[in-house]
């Protein structure tokens, strides 16, 4: 696998996959090997907004005097790369991605700093393999945060998935339609970690190792799980659309 490392432990079934060096070659080709490591990839209280982008000529020449445009694309396009192994840091790529448009000094900090918590994670692995003996069911999770993007207020959704204890499927992205509650947002997170769950659960049977359950996706809003195991619930979210009643 291209820029994969897959090393094989026969004796437990398991298979690890790790980028540690792809991590380390893209930190050096950015000429960032002196950058100190970080804990989480995101700050706190990240505020990034696209009001924060150049308006000027003044700003966007600062900005190419810095970096540049293509020096931005190009790490945003490498740390998307590194998301095919690296789950954790899904929603920190994605978030900082939304600025390739019109990239800004703030913006390019907050991708080094991704490069930063790659930097002190390099040896991390994905492992996959039967680690739970007599299960091999389909589990999964998922999450949302609510209108928590400054500019257009929209909700962000993610989920993962496991198989016998072993992450194969994931994914952060915006969701289209405006949630006007952390209900509705969760909702609509697991509406679309059902759709993914049916997928996998297809796949899964086509390769003749078919799920013995049902799957189960865990939420942590119990107005959105009631919503959800109670039809007549739908009554007072008719504003919701039909797509997301499809859970």
């Amino acid at each position: 696998m291209l820029g994969v490392l897959v090393t094989r432990d026969r004796l437990r079934c398991l298979i690890y996959l790790n980028q540690s060096a792809y991590i380390q070659h893209t930190i050096a080709h950015f000429g960032l090997e002196n950058l100190t490591p970080v804990s989480i990839p995101l700050a706190v209280k990240h505020d990034l907004t696209l009001s924060q982008s150049p308006t000027t000529e003044a700003e966007k020449c600062a900005f190419e005097d810095y970096a540049g445009d293509i020096y931005y694309l190009s790490l945003v396009g490498s740390l998307l790369f590194a998301t095919q192994t690296r789950p954790d840091i899904q929603f920190a790529v994605r978030f900082i991605a939304q600025f390739s448009n019109n990239p800004r000094i703030a913006y390019l900090e907050a991708a080094k700093r991704i490069l930063r918590y790659l930097k002190s994670t390099v040896d991390y692995n994905l492992v996959l393999g039967k680690r739970e003996e007599g299960k091999f069911d389909l589990v999964g999770w998922s999450d949302s945060n609510w209108a928590q993007d400054h500019d257009d207020h929209r909700s962000t959704s993610g989920f993962v998935f496991n198989v016998a204890g072993s992450s194969i499927s994931w994914s952060s992205k915006k969701q289209a339609t405006m949630a006007t509650s952390s209900v509705e947002t969760k909702y609509i997170a697991s509406a679309n970690a059902t759709k993914e769950a049916i997928w996998l659960h297809t796949l899964l049977t086509e390769l003749d190792f078919p799920p013995t359950m049902a799957t189960m996706i865990h939420a942590d809003n119990q107005g959105c799980i009631a919503l959800a195991n109670n039809l007549v619930s739908h009554s007072r979210a008719k504003h919701i659309d039909i797509c997301h009643h499809f859970i």
